[in-house]
């Protein structure tokens, strides 16, 4: 595993309530759940239609807010063995001009302006480079990702990642869909690890996204 550069810190398992839950999940084979939601993004996306900002920009910005809000979305399993992260970055998918994928890698910003100089100045570097770039060997592999992909063009219900064998580092991925003018919502899929949360840590988190959304359009 390469060595992230945020702080790690050890649970404690002899006082971690979810010790037992842990131990269970932490061996299954597929060990991550998933759960689709609808966010409410009617007055995120008109906020970007009168402002100099991306409205996929925006919501990868909230959403790397919101992970930094919720301690459980920054717990990752390090040598069997669960730790709590200090920060983390987005691992963020997006598309180049010949229709292939390349990671691009953001990292947390103090306001939207700065994210959104940021993400354009990385994502037009990303996207001028093979898939397999210094960028991607660098940083993939690291446990202080979160994973981001957009699906534009899809409203979708459901949603399932591919996954290689062995264990993860039970890294969160979520999946934005299409914008639907007619409702004001976007899917979203989540993808998190039993052995460090279960549906009510997601139910709380999906809250502080779309307050995190909400109270940036006010």
């Amino acid at each position: 595993m390469k060595t992230p550069s945020c702080e790690i810190t050890p649970i404690d398992l002899a006082t971690w309530p979810r010790k037992q839950h842990f131990a269970f999940f932490k061996e299954f084979s597929l060990p991550y759940f998933n759960v689709c939601v609808s966010l409410d993004m009617a007055a995120l996306y008109n906020k970007c239609k009168a402002e100099p900002y991306s409205f996929f920009h925006s919501y990868v910005y909230l959403t790397l807010e919101a992970c930094h809000d919720y301690a459980p979305m920054r717990q990752r399993i390090i040598d069997s063995l669960p730790v709590q992260l200090s920060s983390v970055r987005g691992s963020v998918v997006e598309l180049a001009e010949d229709e292939t994928f390349r990671f691009s890698y953001f990292e947390k910003q103090a306001s939207m302006e700065d994210f959104s100089k940021h993400a354009i100045a990385v994502g037009k570097t990303s996207k001028a480079k093979p898939f397999f770039s210094d960028a991607f060997a660098a940083t993939e592999g690291q446990p202080d990702l979160i994973h981001i992909s957009v699906l534009p063009w899809l409203n979708f219900t459901g949603f399932s990642h591919a996954v290689s064998e062995g264990h993860g580092l039970g890294i969160p991925k979520f999946v934005f869909g299409q914008y639907d003018s007619q409702t004001g919502k976007v899917p979203l899929s989540i993808d998190v690890h039993h052995a460090l949360m279960d549906g009510l840590h997601v139910a709380r988190f999906v809250k502080i996204l779309q307050e995190k959304i909400t109270n940036f359009c006010n």
